[in-house]
């Protein structure tokens, strides 16, 4: 269908129509932050008058907000940040105050400017010549402190922060040399399972230099969504979901790695122990035995697939050890490589967007069943997807160099020796379509319904709720006013209270810029 081309008086009433909107936002931004401003001042009373403490009993200035008055907990933090260091910053507490500046860029240069002595200090002492604001040559700027509010008024946030960051980097004295250190001695990491068998829980805290190499590791291996992948919503994909996954690569990568660190002359690999007719289905009254600890046969199947485990495979009626080690049951470098040139466009489902480099190798007949390693057996799959092939009623078929038909079949197959025969099959593009509209499909993965095992169904069924308060908020005719009519009139004002805050969907990491679930 060809474009419409927009007359003269269309683009005048687009202009007329983005004029209205702008002036409602602004109108909006200034009733915000003078309701801001008015609360950071009753709460700089409160702190002076000690009230938080004597009166409810809260030590901890933003809880006692959170808590007592219900703000968010970002507003929160934003208005406890000021208000406390409202003495030591007076011009940057007076920009908020007043409105000149927005509270959450306050908030993050006073609690910066506090971080160490000698910033505090410095941000303090007058220059010995009055500096121009960089935004208005009019506005003289006596001491580094009133230049950083120039910043917080003008810029935007990431100016502000490589404003401040260079400041820091300009203070390198001792002092903050043993800030480093003491940060280093701060720093742990834990990792603890949270039930036998279940998923592992993350937590942590960790020095600067640490941290800026985690982060920048994950940004390369997994960029942050782009403005162009938003949902109908507006909102981006879940970088926290992409984050955990490329962690799992830099294990893996790491660990099967001949630089990575040894243990009794081995890398960070699992191992499984099995015999053979107990991997190959057969109803030995055995279970596959990881890392010490018993686990089903069909998990064992998907494990020895992986390059982080080594099963150890034996002839339980003999005794001895089956020669089905590395070497047979994974691709050589230069399979590995003539794979991913086959199928560079990354995993084989249809519409999954995960490199080729995070793909594993699937047997299309197991090799424990005598499956060879080789390219007309093997098809590159996602950790996900991977998984999911090895559940049941799943069939692939190899048709051409990297290209394979996934099928599911809703009756089982291949039961005690006889095939159903049944046509009730789908490929994975079926499956996904028939799925793109169901109410559950909220996980980045794509996981069915139908695939939600009973332990993890609660925790699912939690993350489905909020989405779908998610989904409800933005699909509220407040916010859909917000979205661009080729014909629209007259702009709605949104007055202040007019619409709840959104729901505690979003992602800690990001938060502060996108909208991001879970």
């Amino acid at each position: 269908m060809a474009a419409k081309t927009l007359t003269p008086q269309d683009r005048t009433a687009r202009r007329e129509a983005a004029r209205a909107l702008h002036a409602s936002l602004d109108d909006s931004a200034a009733l915000i932050n003078g309701v801001y401003a008015t609360a950071l001042r009753l709460v700089m009373d409160a702190f002076e008058g000690n009230v938080h403490r004597e009166v409810d009993g809260f030590s901890a200035h933003r809880d006692w907000l959170v808590s007592t008055f219900d703000f968010t907990f970002s507003a929160a933090g934003n208005i406890a940040s000021i208000a406390k260091l409202a003495s030591k910053f007076d011009r940057l507490a007076e920009a908020a105050l007043n409105g000149y500046a927005r509270i959450d860029q306050v908030a993050y240069a006073v609690n910066q400017l506090h971080k160490t002595p000698a910033a505090a200090l410095f941000a303090r002492t007058p220059f010995r010549t009055p500096v121009a604001s960089p935004f208005d040559a009019a506005v003289s700027c006596a001491t580094p402190e009133a230049l950083v509010v120039e910043f917080a008024a003008h810029a935007p946030y990431r100016e502000l922060r490589r404003h401040l960051t260079e400041l820091h980097a300009g203070l390198a004295e001792e002092v903050e040399l043993l800030d480093g250190l003491g940060e280093k001695s701060l720093q742990y990491l834990e990792v603890q399972q949270i039930e036998e068998g279940g998923m592992w829980a993350l937590s942590g805290l960790l020095s600067s230099d640490t941290g800026r190499l985690l982060d920048k590791y994950l940004k390369t291996a997994c960029p942050p969504p782009r403005d162009d992948e938003t949902d109908q919503y507006g909102v981006l994909p879940p970088q926290a979901n992409r984050n955990a996954e490329a962690l799992h690569q830099l294990i893996a990568g790491y660990g099967s790695s001949s630089q990575a660190a040894t243990r009794h002359g081995h890398t960070a690999t699992l191992d499984l122990v099995v015999d053979i007719e107990t991997l190959q289905g057969k109803d030995t009254g055995r279970l596959p035995i990881l890392e010490g600890e018993p686990i089903s046969v069909a998990q064992a199947r998907l494990l020895a697939c992986e390059a982080l485990v080594i099963p150890s495979v034996f002839d339980y009626a003999r005794g001895e050890a089956v020669e089905l080690g590395r070497a047979l049951r994974l691709p050589n470098t230069a399979l590995r490589r003539k794979l991913e040139l086959e199928q560079q466009g990354g995993c084989a489902w249809h519409g999954c967007d995960r490199p080729v480099s995070w793909c594993e190798a699937h047997h299309l007949a197991h090799w424990a069943d005598g499956g060879d390693t080789n390219a007309e057996n093997l098809i590159l799959l996602c950790r996900f997807h991977h998984g999911r092939l090895h559940t049941e009623g799943w069939t692939v078929e190899k048709t051409d160099p990297g290209q394979a038909v996934i099928t599911h079949h809703d009756h089982p197959i291949g039961i005690a020796g006889r095939e159903c025969g049944c046509s009730d099959w789908r490929t994975d593009a079926d499956l996904d379509e028939a799925f793109q509209h169901d109410e559950a499909n909220v996980f980045p993965t794509g996981l069915f319904a139908s695939e939600w095992s009973e332990a993890m169904k609660p925790g699912l069924q939690v993350k489905l709720e909020q989405v779908e308060q998610g989904r409800e908020y933005f699909e509220d005719p407040i916010w859909q006013g917000r979205r661009k009519r080729a014909n629209a009139t007259e702009i709605p004002v949104i007055e202040l209270g007019a619409m709840a805050p959104p729901p505690p969907i979003y992602g800690e990491r990001n938060s502060a810029e996108e909208l991001i679930p879970f």
